[in-house]
């Protein structure tokens, strides 16, 4: 009787059936999920993600589109594979009226059951709405001094923070009428008529910064109510709370600062021209102890900043808002988009037109640096971007040399945080995407 087997050790589909075993084995050993690359993944989209939501509404902004805010509440990345190996089919016994079992000439027989493998890769997310009353209430609010002295701490240059988050500027020389500037072109490039030094927004902006101006804090403990009769000296059930007071104040370093960054020629132009006063005489200092913080928290508290000069020049500056903030940036892109004629009501000194209709710029900045506060390219888009996103009209990026432009999409980014908690999000959607 004839009988066709085949022997493994010996023949040579045997040895490359074997190799293909021991092969397919390793590659199931070392099919893993790797954390440091999907959290590098995910890590890098989120910071992608956010950059670009802010941008789109900065551009929304500049059509005067309602803006919309959503975030991101959880990200559960998730990987499965499934490898199955099994031996192939062989050809086992003597021929039937001369018929092999299968085709002829073949020992072994592969199918879709000898070895397989699959792999599914999914990332879950949930998208929040951040369209609630508490956000809005938030978002809609002046920002306070204790948020500017947040960022004042962190380093942001005071001229770009004072740009951002002042709305206007009224001042009010002895009993005279108030004058008030703001910059919101093409219909107020901040210039004041009548005004005998020819100054507009920008110049009360370097007149701040020369002398000093920041933001001081005091922290208070006082202890609350407990028990029948008193806090803590009675009984020790009363709770500590803790005040946190702030005001305008200028730090003389601070306008030593300035005065080095500007340079002497720009530095003696703003003293000597634009202030109305020296810097020296520019109040309250700040680390003065007779400031007394509980006595003023006592009156009636206002919704700008306020402060003198030798007692003689009254400042008011009022705020912006978040939202504010977004408005008065997406103004600045819809000037480099479009740029509209000055409006014939806006007032401007004629020896310094040209100067006046030009972007706003920071002139405390190091020689070098990117001097513009806000930049964006619209249309051609061929450089390279640090974020790119896309309207109705077109493409639009923002350069990788707008250093400035970085630095304000980081405050906005944490700037919507702070205004921002857990609760405040609204019923979270999760959103499959499965790759």
């Amino acid at each position: 009787m004839w009988v066709r087997v085949w022997l493994a050790g010996t023949s040579l589909a045997g040895r490359w059936l074997a190799g293909t075993i021991i092969v397919g084995l390793l590659s199931a050993c070392a099919v893993v999920d790797p954390v440091d690359s999907r959290y590098d993944t995910v890590a890098r989209s989120l910071a992608k993600g956010r950059n670009e939501s802010i941008f789109l509404n900065l551009i929304r902004a500049s059509h005067d589109y309602p803006l919309s805010f959503v975030t991101v509440a959880n990200v559960t990345p998730s990987m499965t594979n499934v490898t199955s190996l099994g031996l192939p089919s062989f050809l086992f016994g003597p021929a039937l009226n001369n018929v092999l079992p299968t085709a002829a000439g073949r020992d072994v027989v592969f199918g879709s059951t000898t070895a397989s493998n699959s792999t599914s890769v999914a990332t879950n997310f949930s998208v929040s709405t951040q369209e609630t009353s508490a956000f809005y209430e938030g978002f809609l609010k002046p920002i306070d001094l204790q948020v500017l002295d947040y960022f004042i701490r962190q380093g942001y240059s005071r001229e770009l923070l004072f740009w951002l988050f002042t709305d206007s500027v009224e001042i009010t020389i002895g009993g005279g009428q108030p004058v008030g500037t703001r910059y919101n072109p093409p219909e107020d490039y901040g210039c004041i008529r009548g005004d005998s030094k020819r100054r507009c927004f920008g110049d009360f902006v370097l007149v701040a910064i020369a002398a000093g101006v920041t933001v001081e804090e005091r922290t208070l403990q006082t202890a609350g109510g407990g028990g029948s009769g008193g806090g803590q000296d009675k009984g020790g059930s009363g709770k500590t709370e803790t005040r946190i007071f702030s005001r305008f104040c200028f730090n003389p370093v601070f306008a030593q600062r300035a005065a080095n960054a500007m340079g002497p020629e720009l530095y003696q132009l703003v003293t000597h021209r634009y202030a109305d006063l020296p810097p020296s005489a520019f109040q309250p200092k700040c680390g003065n102890p007779k400031w007394d913080p509980v006595s003023e928290a006592s009156k009636p508290q206002l919704d700008s900043f306020n402060f003198s000069v030798g007692g003689k020049i009254n400042f008011k500056i009022v705020p912006r808002s978040a939202y504010g903030v977004f408005e008065f940036l997406g103004t600045l892109i819809k000037i480099q988009r479009e740029h509209p004629p000055r409006a014939a009501t806006a007032y401007i000194p004629d020896e310094r037109l040209d100067e006046q209709q030009q972007l706003p710029t920071l002139r405390t900045v190091a020689a070098g640096s990117d001097p513009y506060l806000m930049q964006v390219v619209s249309g051609n888009t061929d450089s390279r971007c640090f974020v790119h996103s896309w309207f109705y009209d077109g493409e639009y990026c923002v350069p990788e040399s707008a250093t400035n432009t970085k630095r304000i999409f980081s405050l906005l980014a944490q700037l919507i945080a702070i205004q921002t908690a857990a609760t405040d999000l609204s019923i979270t959607p999760v959103v499959r995407v499965i790759q």
